[in-house]
């Protein structure tokens, strides 16, 4: 009995010991580095920021001291094995820039977000609370197109196309087949006008999955946001559910197409669902042109500051581009290079041809595509969805990783996210309840 007590005694000495040594380091730390009271976060911890006061955001040339104080003490911090995990995207870009050049100073690094209005607000301390609408299947949006706005409806004669709005939400659409001239013209009358790349969202629906409220959420997001001139939904089954009855009501622009999937490439039988998806999605760029999404991609803000390059992709949390957006002019060069590549199609690999064969296009032709390496496209990691909070200030959008998680996305709703207390909350509240705080 003794000796067990000895040998707790013991223990509890060692773990003091430890814990006092922690203690001193950290208080080294912030000694050395004074400001790293504000920064310095453990991978266990959520994450949360000081929200700045009123005197520092009114001070621009402030806060860039601020920003370039913190990214040289998250070099300093991580190459000391210490610090978070993942940072903003805008941190996480210039760490990245400064790792990539082997470079801790910040004196070369040109910050491509200066001048870039942030979102969500001031306050990141992801506790603050605010009163929400109370919305529901029955009265979203407050002004939808069921009640008084024209829903826009595209038409074609021999001589002239048009863009005719209908107030009746009973009125019968249209449903165009691909490729269809009279959308090409719609197209280049309406929706070209000032970039290279048209301001037209595509979507593809192939199969019979339940709409779930996140594919509703992701095109609602980009009706919002982007504001496209149209947004075309292409499917070989009609998306049916609550949730699509939802989208037709609230969204005034959809078009919808019907397409069988493509069945063989090169010869091949194509196996998986995603494949023909990913082959259809360069067709449709291809032929008009435009902004591609995957129904599970929120759009955060306007994407019209990429449109004026002849194709623009992201790098995902893999290091592979993601192929969950793409804005293309018509008829890209890189569009077309990527679908020539499927010459070589492998029915049995899963990414060959899609995002791995991308990235190996962009070092072959670097000319024809504007890759954004930063974070700001498709990060953060998938892995804070639902794990904890993330600042998403800066970001163009979010993809939404369904692996694992699909029981939970598919009990989401109006109410559920209202107290969901975790970046996809956070983005689902931003987008429907145009706050991303907690609601009371």
């Amino acid at each position: 009995m003794t000796g067990r007590i000895l040998e707790i005694r013991f223990c509890f000495l060692l773990g003091f010991i430890f814990a006092l040594m922690i203690i001193l380091k950290m208080e080294l730390l912030v000694n050395i580095y004074p400001s790293i009271r504000h920064v310095i976060l453990l991978p266990s911890q959520t994450y949360k920021e000081q929200s700045p006061s009123p005197t520092l955001e009114s001070n621009d040339h402030v806060n860039k001291l601020l920003r370039k104080e913190k990214i040289e003490l998250l070099m300093k911090l991580r190459a000391r094995g210490m610090g978070h995990a993942e940072e903003s995207c805008d941190i996480e870009t210039a760490l990245l820039f400064l790792k990539s050049n082997n470079d801790t100073s910040m004196e070369t690094y040109v910050d491509p977000f200066e001048g870039m209005l942030p979102i969500g607000g001031k306050d990141w301390s992801f506790n603050s609370t605010v009163s929400c609408l109370h919305i529901n299947s029955t009265n979203f949006p407050l002004h939808s197109a069921g009640k008084g706005r024209p829903y826009l409806i595209p038409r074609c004669s021999k001589d002239d196309v048009s863009l005719i709005k209908v107030t009746n939400s009973n009125t019968s659409f249209p449903v165009f087949e691909f490729p269809d001239k009279c959308l090409k013209k719609i197209i280049d009358k309406f929706c070209s006008k000032g970039f290279v790349v048209p301001n037209i969202l595509h979507y593809i629906w192939f199969g019979q999955q339940d709409f779930e409220f996140m594919y509703f959420v992701a095109i609602y997001s980009a009706y919002k946001n982007q504001k496209p001139c149209l947004i075309f939904v292409y499917y070989d089954n009609v998306p049916k559910g609550v949730w699509w009855d939802i989208l037709l009501f609230s969204v005034t622009n959809i078009v919808q197409v019907k397409m069988d999937p493509p069945s063989e490439i090169s010869g091949k039988k194509i196996i998986y669902v995603q494949h023909k998806a990913d082959i259809v999605r360069l067709q449709i760029l291809k032929e008009y042109g435009g902004i591609y999404s995957d129904t599970d991609q929120i759009i955060l803000r306007s994407l019209d500051s990429l449109r004026n390059n002849a194709c623009t992709m992201g790098m995902a949390a893999d290091a592979f581009l993601g192929s969950a957006l793409i804005l293309a002019r018509r008829n890209a060069t890189f569009i077309n290079k990527w679908i020539t590549s499927y010459s070589s199609y492998n029915p049995n690999d899963w990414g060959g041809n899609s995002v791995i064969m991308a990235t190996k296009l962009t070092k072959q032709h670097p000319d024809s595509i504007h890759v954004y390496r930063h974070y700001c496209v498709f990060y953060p990691h998938y892995s804070v969805l639902f794990d904890r909070n993330y600042k998403w200030s800066y970001s163009y959008a979010f993809h939404i990783y369904k692996p694992g998680r699909m029981k939970q996305l598919k009990n989401m709703n109006f109410s559920s996210i209202r107290t969901l207390n975790a970046t996809g909350g956070a983005i689902f509240r931003f987008i429907l309840f145009d706050n991303k705080e907690l609601c009371i």
